[in-house]
């Protein structure tokens, strides 16, 4: 079919490949499409003319986020991950619109136009942010660009910029307490919400979702897939333990699902009555409109058949929570009233949560040079870090933390692992100190070393004779006098030398600074 006039054409050359022809302003220009098939040449010269103008494709920029929310070329991600990158494309349509009217369409977007954007969105935004930006806006235009006609993009030789992303920190223990000790001023929910988040390590949407069938009472075990590994991890459920302290709580909270699952059905049963008595009021010609009766909540069947009659009390009044959080109730959610503030009214959840933290007197959030919003330092998610830091200075070997949390390597873990100030010491302590003699230092300029170690053979002998530096294991006794005894029958024991090494600093026959490093260097051999 012959192409309108001024849209150019396709001749075919002696080799086979069809090479693109159009005249511009009285020039000639001239394209290989490099391919034999007449349909991607076709496509080639419309992706060739979209620039211009001239071609059949156009995409303008209000309609490209539809296009590549139905395109079945780009990655099948959440709703919620899709709803971001929403955001990055509306706020540069916005720009685009705000700062250059004449380009309308998507294959128009010069380099120099994203040069301009990119310089004034970094001025205010971190380099995660902007990172962020330019990974989103170049798979949008990659997506599109053979449906926009986009033939040179304008994406390609943007760099991004290196990584100044802030980690949560973890909480130290004090700070653990005063939030734990908040939360519960806040709400029985609120305070099994934090001892979960203690206790098991899980994100806060987790945490917040936990359901009855996933916790197991009996084994004292919770299993969970965790939302946002479920896809990568192939729905791969993680087992944690029961903290002897999560299960005091979750006991608690079990009774308390029952007796409101029990409070539920009385309300069922007497809502029934309630129906059956107005239809039998209105055969008998009584009034239809009969007063709507209050549920009890007596025990005993009988008395609250006879309790129906009796006004209502704030006692036996429903509870007042919206219709979402009632079906909570009865779909087996551990926090009932929580799940409904995650799943519908996120932003209440994160009120509470920042006046809990605001109670417990923990900074959440601090100013950052070049960053038009605050940084988050804590947050709910530092518990996470917590439970992964505490796990692995207790000894727990880092992948059996990586499998209760639920990484998917080792260097995840050890992202979240903060190491503590005492494990720190010990590494340094346990290094061999190497002598270093000090001119002007010490008695008659000897090394201290030296001196230490002939002292220390002279006084640990006791009657001269020579004893061999063993290792010896502590007295456990818990009589000081059997302690002191055993100190002066075994000179060569650890708790000896050190007793001996603060002889020596009491009668300044060392100085401190060797006072410190003999130290150092006995509790390394422990």
């Amino acid at each position: 079919m012959a192409r309108e006039k001024g849209t150019g054409n396709l001749q075919m050359e002696k080799s086979g490949r069809w090479t693109v022809r159009i005249g511009i302003n009285g020039h000639r220009i001239s394209r290989s499409a490099r391919t034999t098939d007449k349909t991607k040449a076709e496509a080639f010269l419309n992706r060739f003319l979209a620039p211009l103008g001239l071609g059949a494709q156009k995409l303008p920029l209000a309609e490209a986020w539809h296009h590549y929310e139905m395109s079945p070329n780009r990655r099948d991600i959440a709703k919620s991950t899709l709803d971001s990158k929403r955001t990055v494309w509306m706020a540069f349509a916005r720009w685009m619109e705000k700062y250059h009217v004449e380009i309308g369409h998507l294959a128009e977007v010069t380099e120099e136009a994203v040069a301009e954007y990119l310089m004034q969105f970094k001025c205010n935004h971190s380099a995660t942010t902007y990172n962020n930006h330019v990974c989103v806006l170049r798979e949008i235009f990659r997506t599109l660009a053979e449906k926009a006609g986009v033939v040179n993009d304008p994406w390609a030789n943007v760099c991004l910029r290196a990584d100044d992303s802030v980690s949560r920190r973890e909480l130290s223990l004090d700070e653990v307490e005063r939030l734990y000790s908040a939360a519960s001023k806040e709400g029985k929910e609120w305070k099994l919400l934090l001892a979960t988040g203690i206790y098991t390590g899980l994100r806060l949407g987790d945490c917040c979702r936990l359901k009855w069938e996933c916790v197991n009472l009996e084994r004292q075990l919770i299993q969970v897939i965790p939302e946002k590994t479920k896809r990568h991890a192939h729905g791969k459920p993680v087992t944690i333990p029961i903290h002897p302290s999560l299960m005091e709580e979750l006991v608690k909270a079990k009774e308390a699902a029952f007796s409101r699952r029990d409070a539920e059905a009385q309300r069922e049963v007497l809502d029934r009555i309630n129906r059956i008595d107005r239809i039998n009021g209105s055969v008998d010609g009584s009034s239809i409109l009969q007063p709507k009766l209050e549920t009890t909540t007596s025990e005993n069947s009988v008395n609250s058949v006879n309790d129906v009659s009796k006004p209502p009390t704030p006692q036996n009044q429903p509870l007042c929570l919206c219709a979402s959080a009632r079906d909570n109730f009865t779909s087996g959610f551990v926090n009932p009233v929580i799940a409904d503030l995650y799943l519908n009214r996120k932003w209440q959840l994160d009120a509470g949560l920042r006046r809990i933290f605001k109670a417990a007197n923990i900074t959440m959030s601090i100013r950052m040079d070049g960053r038009c919003r605050k940084t988050v330092i804590a947050s709910f998610h530092s518990l996470r870090h917590t439970f992964v830091s505490l796990s692995a200075n207790a000894g727990v070997p880092l992948p059996v933390v990586q499998s209760i949390v639920g990484h998917c390597s080792t260097t995840m873990t050890r992202h979240y692992y903060h190491e503590s100030l005492d494990a720190l010491r010990s590494a340094v302590a346990a290094i061999p100190v190497i002598g270093k003699r000090e001119e002007g230092k010490g008695m008659r300029g000897e090394e201290g070393w030296d001196r230490i170690n002939r002292i220390d053979r002279i006084s640990g002998s006791g009657d001269g004779s020579s004893t061999p530096q063993s290792k010896l294991e502590t007295p456990t006794s818990e009589n000081s006098v059997n302690s002191v005894n055993y100190v002066s029958k075994n000179p060569s024991s650890i708790p000896a030398r050190l007793h001996r090494l603060d002889r020596f600093f009491a009668r300044n026959l060392i100085t401190e600074e060797e006072f410190k490093a003999a130290r150092a260097r006995i509790l390394a051999e422990l």
